[in-house]
């Protein structure tokens, strides 16, 4: 049986691998498919060498939709012709670059680190998942599932 709190459990054995991530040419389009294809809810951006630059989450996801519902709710002048409406959402839906929704503040945490490490600081910035980096290079995503198969395999 493990032990949570006796620091036994590393980063490393509970993290989640391979890592989806995209590069920063990558649109949200590319995010969106990601999350519904993997069935994940954050997405690390990466440059050429693997190198976290940023993460997308369902938050920042949300953040875009409400500030594109926010502009059609507005008194646009030529409402008649919602031509516009639709380039607008399939611009900030689609082919929007990453780094325009990406959150730069990534936080992450080493391989070796404890489970119990890893609570502590997601308690701590109220957020649901760490990048697992050595040396900045993405090695892995730890998330509040990993957390919920680590109390399941107590039982």
């Amino acid at each position: 049986m493990t032990k949570f709190g006796s620091h036994e459990d590393s980063v490393q054995q509970w993290m989640s691998i391979p890592t989806n991530s995209v590069q920063r040419e990558g649109t949200v389009r590319d995010v969106l498919e990601l999350m519904k294809g993997k069935q994940i809810t954050s997405v690390p951006v990466v440059d050429p060498q693997g190198l976290v630059i940023g993460i997308v989450t369902q938050r920042d996801l949300a953040s875009v939709v409400l500030s594109t519902d926010q502009l059609l709710d507005s008194d646009y002048p030529h409402y008649e012709d919602c031509l516009w409406a639709v380039d607008l959402i399939q611009r900030r839906l689609g082919s929007d670059k990453v780094t325009e929704v990406m959150s730069e503040s990534v936080a992450s945490i080493e391989p070796g680190r404890s489970m119990w490490e890893a609570a502590k600081q997601m308690t701590e910035l109220g957020i649901h998942h760490l990048a697992v980096t050595k040396n900045g290079k993405l090695l892995g995503m730890l998330s509040s599932s990993d957390f919920m198969r680590l109390v399941a395999s107590m039982g």
